[in-house]
């Protein structure tokens, strides 16, 4: 209401001065209505120039603020819409700042367009300004008189003709501006918009067809399970790419692991083949050496694929091994030849493409792989942890730990960091929740709970529970209980705990 009030007399003080001094608006856009009006009311002298920038500044900044509330609204509102299905998917995707930045993109670059087309000419801009706003005043208003007329629910009559009218009005206002301003640039809006509807329910349409094409049936839920699996290595060059690839397909546990080389020049296979045998650590892999006559690499294997998994019962994994360059100079200098390769197979029941990726930049560039800051005490003593990290047990770093004389007490008061919990200790610790695990249903009852503050992380477990009510990932939560170990890792054991809010 105080809103509206506001409104509606800025409106009407407005109209009333311009009837009175005779205002009229230029087609150049300058000078405006307001600026008329506020130099016939303020004079020529010191005083009244002075109030006339505090006008026209106040004036430039209002216009700034109803720009801005369209960027942070704008977003909003696609992304619902896209979450509906009628624009794409990517549109409800938020920034690192906690904004729609795909939206606010979208929004920046469709007003540079209008700008530069109608070369910012006010008399155009407001053509699709009145248009784009009427329209959604009626749509808003059309669409909650249908809401209450579906619904009923309490006062729904009155909602129904409230709305209705609201929205009848404005389509007749849409109406007006087509008409009017039809030759000023609303028949861009009026042509276009058919196409965009159309285009929308495609969008939607689609959308239902991949959904309804990944639902879960009964069949496919039951077919969890690999009867035989296999690992293929695709080998180019014999490099610690290739080493680390064969080093990932044995974590797989395979029934078969063998690696294969599509041959183009036969020289570089019968070198490739020579270091395969010589080095020990392929000792166990077989290397097979495949004919590719017309150079096409994807089709290459993709017929290996399919004669690999001619039996029903085998699942087959490629691995690529991927050498990650600079961006620029690594898209000018080599190719992409997993990703041309993974594409075609991705279409292949029973067989997966994955992609192994190794940083030959970091090597490079001379900055050292990433340290486990674990095992960083063990490699380096010189290397330090900048960042917190997770409590770690001593157990696991020396044979014997020393015994406190220290009676365990059965709760802890004070706050502890939780970098300075310690086993056999009751702790009390609050943090940031970091990641929320439940067990399978299958298994024994129990949720673990990643807390982080700005000493380090810890796990708290939960026995006997499947899920805590009023528990989401970021919430802040306090935890008092005794400091246990699971691998090498200190955890809380069934804390007593409250959820900050």
């Amino acid at each position: 209401v105080i809103m509206s009030t506001i409104l509606g007399s800025l409106v009407l003080g407005v109209s009333y001065f311009a009837h009175k001094i005779y205002a009229m608006p230029y087609e150049s856009g300058t000078p405006t209505v307001i600026s008329q009006i506020a130099k016939t009311i303020l004079g020529d002298g010191a005083l009244g120039s002075a109030f006339f920038i505090v006008v026209q500044a106040a004036t430039m900044l209002i216009l700034f603020a109803g720009a801005n509330t369209t960027y942070s609204a704008f977003p909003m509102v696609v992304n619902f819409v896209a979450q509906d299905g009628y624009l794409p998917n990517w549109l409800t995707k938020r920034g690192h700042r906690l904004n729609f930045s795909n939206g606010i993109l979208v929004l920046t670059a469709a007003a540079m367009i209008l700008v530069l087309v109608t070369r910012a000419s006010v008399e155009h801009l407001v053509a699709y300004y009145a248009l784009g706003v009427f329209t959604a005043f009626t749509l808003s208003g059309l669409g909650m008189a249908k809401h209450a007329k579906t619904h009923k629910q309490g006062s729904w009559r009155t909602k129904l003709i409230i709305n209705g009218l609201s929205g009848g009005i404005s389509l007749l206002v849409v109406l007006i501006f087509a008409v009017v301003k039809f030759n000023q640039g609303a028949w861009v809006v009026v042509v276009m918009t058919p196409f965009l509807v159309y285009a929308f329910l495609r969008l939607r349409k689609q959308y239902s067809r991949e959904k309804e094409a990944l639902n879960i049936t009964v069949q496919s839920s039951r077919a969890t399970s690999i009867t035989r699996h296999d690992v293929t290595v695709l080998i180019d060059n014999f490099d610690l790419a290739t080493i680390g690839a064969i080093r990932y397909a044995r974590s797989l546990n395979p029934r078969n692991l063998s690696a294969v080389h599509f041959v183009i020049d036969d020289l570089k296979a019968d070198s490739l083949s020579k270091q395969w045998a010589k080095n020990e650590a392929c000792s166990d892999v077989p290397l097979e050496l495949i004919d590719c006559p017309d150079r096409r690499l994807p089709n290459a294997a993709v017929d290996y694929a399919i004669r690999t998994t001619a039996d029903s019962s085998v699942e087959l994994t490629l691995l690529l091994p991927r050498r990650s360059y600079s961006k620029v100079l690594g898209w000018l200098l080599h190719d992409q030849t997993a990703e041309d390769i993974a594409r075609p197979i991705s279409q292949l029941e029973r067989v997966v493409a994955t992609i192994v990726p190794f940083d030959v930049e970091k090597i490079i560039s001379g900055h050292a792989a990433l340290i486990h800051p674990y095992q960083s005490k063990s490699v380096k003593n010189e290397v330090k942890a900048k960042e917190p990290v997770r409590a770690q047990s001593l157990l696991t770093a020396s044979a014997t730990v020393q015994k406190s004389d220290e009676p365990v007490s059965h709760y802890a008061e004070n706050m502890t960091p939780i970098g300075s919990i310690t086993w056999r200790r009751r702790a009390h610790v609050q943090g940031v929740v970091n990641s929320i695990k439940s067990a399978p249903t299958g298994a024994s009852p129990v949720v673990e709970v990643e807390i982080w503050d700005s000493t380090g992380g810890v796990t708290l477990q939960f026995l006997g529970r499947r899920e805590i009510s009023g528990l989401e990932v970021g919430a802040q939560l306090k935890a008092e209980g005794m400091v246990g170990e699971n691998n090498g890792q200190l955890i809380i054991l069934n804390p007593s705990y409250e959820i900050i809010l």
